[in-house]
C-alpha cells in the first residue's frame, strides 16, 4: 500500500521474492502491481526471484517489456528443479537495458524469445542459465553491443535431435562481445559469428548434465566415431576464442579435442597469456595441452586443476614432434593444484621445462604451488 500510495518520484530499484507461497495467483497479482507502479514511476532496476516449489506460468505485465527507463532486469527460479514458464506479449522495446538476467525459466515461443533480445538495442551484459526454449528452432543471441556474455545449455536448452529429427544450433553473433562463459554439452551444435573482440573465454563443454556424473570412463569409452564428432566441435570453439588473451578450458574439452583430425593446424593464439584447465593427466590430455600451449607464444601462465589419480601410462613418446627449444619463451608461471603426484604430472612438468626460456622460475612456482599445497 506505500508503495502504491507514494509520491510521483522515481524508484531506481524494484527487488520481490517470493517462495513456497499457498496463494500463487493472488501473490503474482500483488507483484504485478507493484510492478506497474515501478514502470510507471521509470524504474531502472528490477529483480524477480521465484522460491523453487513455486511451479507457475507467470504472465508479466505488457507494460514491463515496454518500460522505457529499464537499465537492468534479472528474472531467476531458485532452487533448480521444474522451470517456471513466462508469457511474452508480441510488443517489447527496452530502449536503454544494458544488463539482462534470466535463470530458471521457459519460454514456448523462441521467435518471441528472438524478438525480446532484439528489442534491446544497447543490451550489454546477458546471462542465460536453466532456460527451457523448446524444441521448435535454433536460438539465436545477436546483438552489436553485447559485450558480456554468460550461456549455459547444459541442461535448458533441447539439445541434439528434436522430434522432427532436426538438429537444434545455438547461433551466437556479437561482434563487440569481450567477456565468454559457455557451459554446455558437447551434443549441442554452436555456429559463431564474429568474435574478434573477444578477452576472456571459459568453455565448459561436458558429456554429463550434472559435473559429478563426469568421469574419465564417461570418455575412455566413447566409440571413435563419437569422440571425432565432438572433437570437430571442440576445434570450432577454439578458432572462434582464438584471439582471446585469457582462456579456460573443461576436461571435458580437452579429452576430446586430441580426435580432432586437424589437431596439427590449431589455431595460433597469439594474444593468450593465461591459461586456466581442468584436466586428467591423460596421454590424450597432455598431447592436447602440448598443441595449445606451442601455438600460444606469448603465453605467460597456466595453471592447472588435476581431477583425480589414473594408473594410465601415458608411455614415454607422447611428446613426439612436440618438443621445440625456447617455443614456451615467456612462460613465468605454472602452477598445479589438487596435486595428486602420479608419473604424468611429472612428464608434464618435465615437458614444460625442456620448453620454457625461465626454467627456474618456472620451477620456483611450482615449488611454491606445492608448498601452499602441503600448508
Amino acid at each position: 500500500m506505500v508503495l502504491l500510495f507514494r509520491d510521483d518520484s522515481h524508484i531506481q530499484k524494484f527487488f520481490v521474492e517470493w517462495d513456497n507461497s499457498a496463494h500463487k495467483k493472488a501473490v503474482i497479482g500483488h507483484v504485478n502491481r507493484w510492478m506497474l507502479v515501478a514502470v510507471r514511476r521509470n524504474v531502472q532496476e528490477i529483480t524477480v526471484r521465484i522460491g523453487q516449489n513455486n511451479h507457475i506460468m507467470y504472465k508479466i505485465p505488457h507494460q514491463l517489456f515496454n518500460c522505457k527507463s529499464l537499465r537492468k532486469l534479472s528474472m531467476i527460479k531458485c532452487g533448480g528443479g521444474k522451470s517456471a514458464g513466462i508469457t511474452l506479449p508480441k510488443s517489447m522495446c527496452f530502449p536503454q537495458l544494458q544488463v539482462l538476467c534470466l535463470v530458471g525459466f521457459s519460454v514456448s515461443n523462441v521467435e518471441l524469445m528472438e524478438k525480446f533480445l532484439s528489442s534491446c538495442p544497447v543490451l550489454k551484459t546477458f546471462h542465460i542459465s536453466e532456460f527451457d526454449i523448446g524444441t521448435q528452432h535454433n536460438l539465436i543471441v545477436e546483438s552489436t553491443c553485447l559485450e558480456n556474455l554468460v550461456l549455459d545449455t547444459s541442461c535448458c536448452i533441447h539439445l541434439g535431435q528434436t522430434d522432427h529429427g532436426v538438429t537444434s544450433v545455438t547461433k551466437l553473433c556479437a561482434p563487440k562481445l569481450k567477456d565468454f562463459v559457455c557451459t554446455g554439452l558437447m551434443t549441442q551444435e554452436y555456429s559463431f559469428g564474429n568474435f574478434y573482440s573477444l578477452v576472456s573465454a571459459a568453455i565448459l563443454m561436458k558429456l554429463k548434465k550434472k559435473s559429478k556424473d563426469e568421469i574419465l570412463d564417461t570418455y575412455s569409452k566413447l566409440p571413435v566415431e563419437e569422440k571425432e564428432v565432438y572433437a570437430k566441435s571442440m576445434m570450432k570453439f577454439l578458432v572462434a576464442v582464438h584471439k582471446v588473451a585469457s582462456m579456460r578450458l573443461s576436461f571435458g574439452f580437452l579429452e576430446v579435442l586430441s580426435r580432432a583430425p586437424n589437431l596439427l593446424d590449431c589455431p595460433h593464439f597469439c594474444n593468450l597469456q593465461y591459461l586456466q584447465l581442468e584436466m586428467w593427466f591423460t596421454r590424450d590430455s597432455l598431447r592436447s595441452i602440448a598443441y595449445l600451449l606451442r601455438n600460444s607464444p606469448i603465453i605467460y601462465s597456466v595453471v592447472l586443476t588435476s581431477m583425480e589419480s589414473n594408473s594410465e601410462d601415458i608411455g614415454t613418446d607422447w611428446e613426439a614432434g612436440l618438443s621445440l627449444p625456447g617455443m614456451l619463451s615467456r612462460l613465468k608461471i605454472v602452477e598445479i593444484k589438487a596435486v595428486v603426484g602420479c608419473d604424468s604430472e611429472l612428464k608434464l612438468l618435465s615437458f614444460l621445462l625442456k620448453n620454457a626460456r625461465f626454467w627456474r622460475k618456472l620451477l620456483f612456482s611450482f615449488v611454491l604451488a606445492l608448498a601452499r599445497l602441503i600448508e
